[in-house]
């Protein structure tokens, strides 16, 4: 009788024990859920948190540097194309006028950014403006692609250094309004110096 006792016990102990694991099994599995589903999100809030400074309203002058280089057969055949882009496809854009630190005294050159549909490479592009309004496509670019939060470079003129400038100065540029324009070639206020590609 006692041993039938004990059993029953330790059956209700084991019992016990089983259901307590079931419970924190069944606690820890939403937990683990919760947490893929907020890893999954991660590069999607990310992404968002760059919406967060969009602008609607695409500065002329940013419209017609960009005209002017998507004129360029460089821009086109190259530029547009790593990035999976051709004329006439929609684009987020990012710019600043002026000198790039670490990069030479330029101080109206256009700094122009056109980044690929999934935001994870870029072109930095150059348009100098003229003393008639217009613009000159110059030929040179910097090959970007984003890593976690810093953008890096990798193909242009320079070298190493240069390319730790142009990452820097793409990565802090990343923070300023992103326009979303038309990749349309401008009109014949443009310039493009072919021959030095």
């Amino acid at each position: 009788m006692l041993k039938l006792i004990g059993y029953t016990a330790l059956h209700r102990t084991d019992k016990q024990n089983s259901q307590q694991s079931l419970f924190q099994h069944s606690v820890s599995l939403p937990l683990v859920t919760l947490l893929i589903v907020m890893m999954c999100l991660l590069p999607t809030w990310t992404n968002a948190q760059d919406t967060t400074t969009e602008n609607s309203n695409v500065p002329p002058r940013l419209n017609g540097a960009l005209g002017c280089l998507v004129r360029a057969d460089f821009v086109r055949h190259y530029d547009l194309n790593y990035l999976g882009l051709k004329v006439g496809d929609w684009a987020w854009v990012r710019y600043q006028v002026g000198s790039i630190p670490e990069m030479g005294d330029t101080p109206r050159l256009f700094n122009i950014v056109v980044y690929s549909p999934d935001g994870r490479r870029g072109m930095l592009l150059f348009a100098d403006p003229d003393d008639a309004g217009g613009f000159n496509a110059l030929v040179n670019a910097y090959r970007l692609h984003r890593s976690n939060s810093k953008w890096e470079a990798d193909y242009g003129n320079g070298g190493y250094a240069m390319y730790e400038a142009v990452g820097k100065f793409v990565t802090e540029l990343s923070h300023s309004p992103r326009y979303k324009t038309q990749l349309a070639p401008g009109g014949n206020e443009c310039k493009a110096d072919e021959s030095q590609h």
